[in-house]
């Protein structure tokens, strides 16, 4: 099977436990019309079509194009329908709505830098400064690190796990949108439930560039171009949820989503160098705006995935104490107790859970309610966000294991804090003297996919 870059989750189709991808999409790709048969001469065998017949049976044949909002409500597989991705978020798109808009902005993972940084032999800070000059030149106002919009889930999931009962836990993270497309159209019942409602960072950043930046700029949302750079093809599919568009529009908050790859890719054909870095001179003043510009890339305890389960963990501990314990069950599974330091009694269970199959066993655990885990940091790639099927791939298994190990040294090194809590702040503050309602652009909500009847015909 080809490495499509999908995680397999997403590559699933609605039946349970099954690995490999569905073959054709269920959805027709072209129209048929029905035409009334002409009664015909019987001595008329071998007539042939005239000219004006044969034009008239093409202009008849219509294509149809499937969008990414049909994937989504679609309970068949994706796989089929890469195409459709390709056309529509490629990079292409990406540079014709930049020069189209009155404002650009792009997000970039973290994840992203430190893969490029290992390929192309720099630091990450050197990767950053490099990657914002190519989007300067381009006509980008603003390059974001998405990690300052992760800061914001953050910030509001330990108060989400206080507020979930014990009869509804375990809190699972949604920030994955591979594991979300699992649970809306495999799991629905059983999983919707209990993924957390915090949007994700790529979601909450489309959030601060058109409901924020835009306001403070003057603009409206339809003159700002908002693009992310992601280590994951399934972010693709998340920026078109129907949740993620300015509300009473249809103007999508992430209007497009290229890979790491892809990025790369681009990076190579206008041979980006450091002459062109030490050109550009930076005068604005440090801020969450202009911070990657500078090389200053934000970084968080407890892995390349986010560091979710850490930070419920860190949180707990400053507000409860404890003692903290980690295990790590096998090379994608770890899980963390918080016992009390006077009568040993755990206060409290999380789990980092990466790859499919560790996630099919969550889900089996789950169903038989065995599971007694209170928070689970869930990714649908195995090794999570750093090796995305986004990200900068190598030939043999060998080298990616190598690499990837230092995609995830790179991160782990990069410097915590850099003023990112008085930015949130300030972010906050104004945001709430533009919006009053602005909080909610911090959430969003799941719902299960209803089954396609044609999925589950037996011929």
């Amino acid at each position: 099977m080809e490495d499509s870059g999908f995680s397999g989750v997403v590559r699933l189709s609605n039946v349970s436990d099954f690995i490999a991808p569905n073959l054709d999409c269920i959805i027709p790709l072209e129209t048929r019309t029905v035409e009334k048969k002409k009664e015909e001469s019987q001595v008329n065998i071998r007539a042939k079509k005239t000219k004006n017949e044969e034009n008239k049976q093409k202009e008849d044949k219509k294509s149809v194009k499937i969008s990414l909002a049909d994937c989504l409500a679609c309970n068949g597989c994706i796989t089929s329908a890469e195409t459709v991705l390709v056309e529509e978020q490629s990079f292409g798109r990406l540079l014709e709505g930049i020069r189209n808009s009155k404002m650009a902005v792009i997000t970039i993972s973290p994840q992203t830098i430190t893969s490029v940084a290992v390929k192309l032999e720099k630091t990450p800070e050197e990767l950053a400064k490099l990657i914002a000059s190519f989007f300067r030149r381009h006509g980008v106002k603003y390059i974001l690190d998405s990690s300052f919009a992760r800061q914001f889930a953050h910030s509001l999931a330990s108060e989400e796990l206080l507020l979930t009962p014990s009869t509804s836990r375990p809190l699972l993270s949604s920030a994955c949108p591979g594991f979300v497309c699992y649970a809306e159209k495999s799991h629905g019942d059983l999983l919707i439930p209990k993924i957390s409602k915090i949007r994700s960072p790529q979601a909450i950043s489309g959030a601060l560039v058109k409901g924020y930046l835009a306001k403070k700029e003057g603009l409206s949302p339809c003159d700002v171009f908002h693009a992310a750079v992601m280590p994951c093809f399934d972010k693709k599919l998340e920026a078109s949820r129907e949740q993620f568009k300015v509300e009473g529009t249809e103007i999508r908050e992430t209007d497009c989503v290229v890979s790491t790859a892809e990025l790369l890719e681009e990076l190579g054909k206008e041979d980006v160098g450091e002459e062109d870095v030490a050109e550009e001179d930076v005068e604005e003043e440090n801020s969450w705006t202009t911070s990657l510009s500078r090389g200053i890339i934000i970084g968080e305890d407890g892995g390349a995935s986010g560091g979710y389960a850490d930070r419920i963990v860190r949180d707990f501990v400053a507000q409860n104490g404890g003692i903290v314990k980690t295990s790590k069950l096998n090379k994608n599974m770890f899980s963390t107790t918080v016992e009390s330091s006077t009568t040993g009694e755990i206060l409290l269970r999380v789990a980092k859970v990466y790859g499919f199959r560790n996630v099919q066993n969550l889900v089996r655990k789950m169903k038989t309610k065995k599971e007694k885990t209170d928070y689970v940091e869930v990714m649908a790639c195995p090794g999570g966000c750093a090796n995305g099927g986004g990200q900068v791939r190598y030939e043999t298994m060998d080298e990616r294991e190598k690499r990837l190990a230092q995609v995830e040294e790179l991160y782990e090194a990069l410097p915590r804090g850099n003023g990112c809590s008085e930015w949130m702040e300030s972010v906050r503050e104004e945001w709430e003297s533009l919006d009053t309602n602005y909080k909610n652009l911090l959430f969003t909500d799941y719902k299960p996919v209803e089954t396609n009847v044609a999925q589950t015909l037996k011929w």
